[in-house]
């Protein structure tokens, strides 16, 4: 049976409509998808972040101990700075991607899917001496996000804090939140701006309120999703998994340090940057008026017998006016390409570097 949110009845009460996400039941939408996706492109919408977990790193060094795990430079960053990292194994495929904040008493909070939560605590049980560092699900905290252009002056107004107008992506702020400290972290993830909050549970309920009265829509994973696709975003189970190394899926940029020390897995990344190369790359596709199609479906050169790329997500997007997609796609096929969606003589599927570029 599917675990509920501790706002459940709140979701209840505001009509959502639900499924069922790695064990969790979450908000689908509040019975208008299409008006929660225009809330948060105009002003600003608010989540209950059910399909996020948290992980809390405390004890002797953990700083030390993440630092030697993760793909990204935490201990390098300045204060009041996360990164978006991964974890690896050996042979540089993930176990999952997160992200890790330095709190000001010296504990590291990774933030995650819910449906890597397994395999990054198998992974900290496997590499973290308990000597150095202890660890746990931290199911004293929740997330809520608010995202939208609104969204910095939501939060101000329903947390009584100034959030810096020039804070990056995973530049955050600590609060106190009744009496509970909490974190307020910015992000991209669905092409606005954006804040994800980590709070202590007991806390979720009041803010969510408090944003709700600010002007914040309640917005269900659909419009997410749909946001998330138009964005260019991977997400874990869709285009992440432990099959992916982060290079096929543009993570360079954003999740690799090319400076810090060793980490599990950094021998294969270092060889793929210097000498090699990925044989797929994740891509935009443009679909025209053809119907979503599911995860899985292949693409093929046009008039080709053996596939080329495999569609991960897909959406009808009101940004692009048609039906759009991510899909891991050959490293032969340069962008702007255009491939067949299904079949050698399937419909036309255009394929572009991320993000998927509007086209006037």
């Amino acid at each position: 049976m599917a675990e509920n949110s501790p706002l459940q009845a709140i979701h209840e009460r505001h009509g959502a409509r639900f499924a069922e996400l790695h064990g969790r039941l979450v908000p689908r939408n509040y019975g208008d998808a299409g008006a929660e996706y225009a809330a948060v492109r105009e002003r600003a919408g608010v989540a209950d972040r059910w399909d996020r977990a948290l992980i809390r790193v405390y004890g002797r060094d953990p700083l030390r101990m993440i630092q030697g795990l993760i793909t990204n430079d935490l201990a390098g960053a300045p204060s009041g700075q996360g990164v978006y990292a991964a974890f690896l194994t050996a042979k540089g495929k993930m176990v999952a991607d997160l992200r890790a904040f330095r709190r000001p008493d010296g504990d590291i909070v990774l933030e995650l899917d819910v449906g890597a939560l397994e395999n990054a605590m198998e992974h900290l049980r496997k590499f973290v001496p308990p000597l150095f560092a202890r660890f746990e699900a931290w199911e004293a905290a929740g997330v809520l996000g608010v995202y939208g252009p609104a969204s910095r002056e939501m939060v101000e107004r329903a947390l009584g804090i100034q959030v810096p107008a020039d804070l990056r992506e995973e530049g955050f702020v600590t609060v106190d939140v009744d009496g509970g400290g909490a974190l307020v972290a910015r992000t991209l993830e669905y092409g606005e701006d954006g804040y994800d909050l980590i709070l202590p549970t007991d806390a979720l309920e009041g803010v969510w309120e408090s944003l709700v009265e600010a002007g914040a829509r309640p917005v269900g994973y659909a419009a997410l999703d749909v946001l998330r696709i138009e964005a260019g975003r991977p997400r874990w189970g869709a285009e992440l998994d432990e099959s992916v190394i982060p290079l096929e899926a543009g993570l360079r940029d954003r999740a690799i340090s090319q400076t810090k020390g060793c980490y599990t897995g950094q021998e294969v990344i270092i060889r793929i940057l210097h000498r090699g190369h990925v044989n797929r790359h994740l891509r935009g596709v443009k679909l025209g008026d053809a119907p979503a199609p599911a995860a899985g479906t292949e693409l093929f050169p046009p008039g080709g017998e053996k596939a080329v790329g495999r569609i991960t997500s897909a959406c009808h997007s009101p940004l692009h006016e048609q039906t759009i997609a991510l899909a891991y796609v050959r490293r032969e096929v340069e962008p702007p390409a255009e491939l067949r969606l299904g079949a050698p003589d399937g419909a036309v599927a255009r394929v572009f570097e991320l993000p998927i570029p509007i086209e006037l």
